[in-house]
């Protein structure tokens, strides 16, 4: 998905456009030498102060007049003024320098928004004041310091002054950053020896690798607050990302020839060295992959004082990957107070996918053997055109977290209700891996897509097997598309309405060519999963069972039970899979994949073996089986969306849950039923929902016929439950012969 271009970039368009008419006519040796001395130029504007003085202190050789700086600097401020940006924050945003795909692929960094920059500074403000003390460890730009200056002082210059000689402090690795820095905050003031004051105390150097007295001079026993957006990436060095910084622009996979293993050994030895010694002074980093941010938060807790404020942007898995639990356990633990709101990119914050989840978290550090420690506040925020606005608030317990979640990993609930019914739901669910435990599963990714793909033919061979690809496997239904014709990106797939999956793969592989660890696994029946997915999908989880005689690409991984290898067991866990509840569980902890911590993380119903409940879970689905290569009928239609919705039902009352729980949980699907005929006056189609909730009345013998009405007079409009809105227009059935017209 292409990344969006932040709105910011729009707002500052005008001023963009006049810095850059005023640096037009100069050479590119000076380009960005002259860019920052007009933006200093536009601080002095601002701010009151002289220029001339200004670049005396700070040794700016002034490449032009600084009257004919000003002159230049006159329609950019101008333009500043004129946009909805705070002139500090607008300045900080100009100065940036530029970031290409690689520099932030290979530094982790990417510029903080305006909105939340000045987020992140209200939310830390309450707890600091004019005479506090604060740091933003990678500062970049200066943008977060130029909000929280704007939050804590105001208008007010005597106050501003003040903390600005004594209070704000920075380090970054770029010196030109902390220029830029440096400009952004003059613009507040025209006391040039308060900006002399605080610019001697910044560090230039890397935050991770700086010896504790630099801190200790900057604050004797910490500071006041901390404040950062860190860099966001691991540190290991791949090939393709060493080829971008080196301006081959290739895509992901392709071939490239003459590629200079020895430099790329140079340069990955370099990281991997980088990466020891950021781990040997960060503990937490040594589960999983080291990641910046990991190391850059745990200096954050090193940095601020007990009582104390830290305030971050931080990435979306912090709060629910495996590798980050020591570090969120200190969240939770060495702190008083807690916020974290969860964030999406979906109102351009950065170029990145729109996707992409991230948080901006708050908290009062404490000492560990502080007793009183209030209950964690969980948002969901959304941007706005100036900022951000509250959509979801939650209220979490810190010991009902740890009863439920030990890994203290936090579920993506939206209100008090949906914490109460996730909490329902892990209380009376069981986990997979308990060492005794049926459930206790084997995962395996079978094929490498990239790996073996030179292996791969295009037309059967003698002892070759179907490669599966993710877009084959949907919900109890195997073979849902199948390949004409194209290669890669431009290849064409046809989707196979209901009723009439087969299989027609892209690839096979011969046997003797599948790797030794997964061929006896092929040999087997075992259920298997579309591994791409996403919280607002029309479903985020596709299961089916994965038959004999084919392997599976990395996109779908697949499952096995050591304890329990009947049938049954996959059939059973695949009717879990494919439910809504089990769907709403997931979608509490996932971002864009389906990894094997996540899924088990979300508890399987208590279901007795060969119980009632899970005899008719196994007839279903096996019945769901053999009808989805039948034909697609509109008798098909309707049995496969009965059986379908039985199992929902039986699932829901495994967990224990009722017609209100079943209610909440539909509000998470709301793209079900496109392509299906909404009812009167209504926007669209609910035939879906409408089907189990009424079904679920009736197994709890709720005489409110409102669910049945609805059904009724959706079907005779010709509405079809569980047909997935992507071959909606291919389960249209001919009133003469009953069948699909697409057969």
């Amino acid at each position: 998905m292409a990344a969006p271009k932040p709105l910011e970039t729009e707002l500052l368009i005008s001023a963009e456009k006049a810095l850059d008419q005023a640096v037009a006519n100069e050479s590119t040796l000076v380009d960005f030498e002259l860019r920052l001395q007009i933006l200093e130029a536009a601080s002095s504007r601002f701010g009151g102060f002289k220029l001339s003085e200004f670049h005396r202190i700070f040794e700016v050789q002034s490449l032009k007049p600084a009257e004919l700086l000003l002159e230049l600097a006159a329609p950019v401020a101008a333009a500043i003024e004129n946009s909805e940006i705070d002139h500090a924050v607008a300045l900080s945003v100009l100065a940036r320098e530029t970031l290409e795909d690689h520099d932030r692929k290979s530094t982790g960094a990417y510029h903080t928004d305006f909105r939340l920059a000045s987020r992140l500074a209200a939310m830390a403000a309450s707890n600091l004041s004019f005479k506090s003390k604060i740091i933003d460890p990678a500062c970049g730009a200066g943008i977060l310091l130029a909000a929280i200056t704007r939050e804590v002082c105001g208008m007010d210059r005597s106050k501003t002054s003040h903390w600005i000689r004594n209070g704000v402090h920075a380090s970054d690795l770029s010196g030109n950053s902390l220029r830029a820095a440096l400009l952004s905050i003059a613009s507040f003031t025209d006391d040039l020896e308060a900006l002399r004051a605080m610019k001697s105390k910044w560090h230039l150097g890397d935050s991770l690798l700086a010896n504790s007295e630099i801190w200790e001079k900057m604050a004797p026993g910490g500071f006041d607050g901390v404040i950062g957006n860190p860099p966001w990436e691991k540190l290991k060095l791949s090939k393709h990302e060493f080829l971008k910084a080196r301006g081959n622009n290739r895509h992901y996979g392709e071939s490239v020839e003459g590629f200079d293993e020895e430099l790329f050994s140079k340069y990955r030895n370099e990281v991997s060295t980088y990466a020891r010694e950021i781990v040997d002074r960060y503990p937490k980093l040594r589960n999983g992959e080291p990641d910046l941010y990991i190391a850059f938060t745990e200096l954050f807790f090193n940095l601020c004082r007990d009582q104390g404020t830290i305030a971050a942007l931080l990435p979306g898995g912090l709060i629910r990957s495996q590798g980050t639990t020591a570090i969120r356990k200190e969240l939770v633990e060495a702190s008083r107070d807690i916020s974290l709101s969860i964030i999406d990119n979906r109102s351009r914050f950065f170029a990145i996918d729109s996707r992409f989840k991230f948080l901006a978290v708050a908290l009062v550090k404490c000492n560990r053997s502080e007793i009183k420690r209030n209950p964690i506040q969980l948002l969901h925020e959304s941007g706005t055109r100036n900022g951000l606005q509250v959509t979801g608030r939650a209220t979490i317990g810190r010991k009902s977290l740890s009863d439920i979640r030990p890994d203290l990993s936090f579920p993506e609930v939206r209100s008090a209700q949906e914490w109460q019914l996730y909490s329902k739901i892990m209380k009376a669910g069981q986990m997979w891996f308990e060492p005794k435990s049926s459930w206790k599963p084997k995962f395996c990714r079978e094929l490498d897509m990239t790996r073996e793909r030179r292996k791969f033919v295009t037309i059967p061979a003698k002892d070759a097997l179907p490669v599966i690809e993710g877009r084959m496997v949907q919900a109890h239904r195997f073979g849902v598309k199948g390949y004409l014709s194209g290669a890669g990106r431009r290849a064409l797939w046809e989707a196979y309405p209901v009723g009439n999956s087969k299989l027609r793969p892209q690839f096979w592989i011969r046997s003797s060519d599948i790797p030794q660890r997964s061929y006896a696994r092929t040999q087997v029946n075992r259920v298997g999963f579309c591994d791409i997915a996403g919280q607002t999908n029309e479903r985020s989880l596709m299961a089916c069972i994965i038959p004999a005689g084919v392997a599976c690409g990395n996109k779908v991984p697949t499952i096995t039970f050591p304890n329990d290898p009947s049938e049954d067991r996959l059939l059973v866990w695949a009717s879990v899979a494919n439910s809504f509840v089990f769907d709403w569980m997931l979608r509490r902890v996932l971002t864009t994949t389906v990894n094997y911590f996540l899924l088990q993380s979300v508890p399987l119903p208590k279901l007795t073996k060969n119980g009632l409940p899970w005899k008719k879970l196994v007839s279903a689905a096996k019945e769901l089986q053999k009808l989805d290569t039948v034909g697609a009928t509109e008798q098909t239609f309707k049995r496969m969306a009965t059986l379908r919705c039985e199992i929902d039902i039986e699932v829901a009352l495994a967990y224990n849950l009722d017609l209100e729980d079943m209610e909440l949980i539909f509000r998470d699907f709301p793209i079900l039923d496109r392509g299906q005929v909404s009812l009167p006056h209504e926007e669209r189609s609910t035939i879906t929902r409408d089907t189990v909730l009424a079904a679920m009345a009736r197994r709890r013998e709720n005489g409110d016929a409102h669910w049945t009405n609805r059904v009724q007079e959706a079907e005779l409009l010709g509405s079809k439950a569980y047909i997935p809105s992507e071959i909606a227009s291919r389960c249209i059935v001919n009133n003469e012969t009953g069948v699909s017209v697409n057969e």
